[in-house]
């Protein structure tokens, strides 16, 4: 039982690193096309990431909100038959105050990481600028 437990701590730590590892990588790219000459090729991935926060919320939106089914069957015991079936919908409440806190919280969640690569790529485009205005400025020296 000892290495069970051994082994899925190992596991466990290998999936955390790769995991960190595809952070990582994809921050690098990040910086990487942020410091493009176009602007646009760094505003991708934040827009992929915010297009994935807002499936997230209509996922919520779509499937937390389903109303009960209960059906009511009587079988003759004879010949099997169903004689008599009903099938009532009930339907649950509209939304609350705490849906929509709800609602706000994953789309909240959900943009950490559209805000991490959005502050990336404007760090990415101020060192750029920087750049741009100090080879200004030694042009203008000579």
């Amino acid at each position: 039982m000892a290495f069970l437990s051994a082994a899925s701590i190992i596991v466990t730590l290998l999936n955390t690193l790769i995991i960190a590892a595809v952070f990582v990588g994809i921050i690098a790219l990040e910086v990487w096309l942020s410091r493009r000459k176009s602007r646009w090729p760094g505003l991708i991935m934040p827009a992929v990431m915010l297009v994935l926060s807002l499936l997230m919320v209509l996922g919520f939106a779509a499937f937390s909100r389903s109303g009960a089914t209960s059906t009511v069957q009587v079988v003759d015991e004879e010949t099997g038959e169903i004689v008599y079936q009903e099938q009532t919908l009930e339907a649950e409440p509209d939304w609350t105050l705490g849906d929509a806190a709800q609602l706000g919280l994953i789309l909240l969640i959900g943009n950490i990481p559209t805000f991490v690569l959005l502050g990336t790529y404007y760090i990415g485009r101020e060192k750029l600028r920087r750049e741009k205005l100090l080879q200004k400025m030694n042009i203008q020296d000579l």
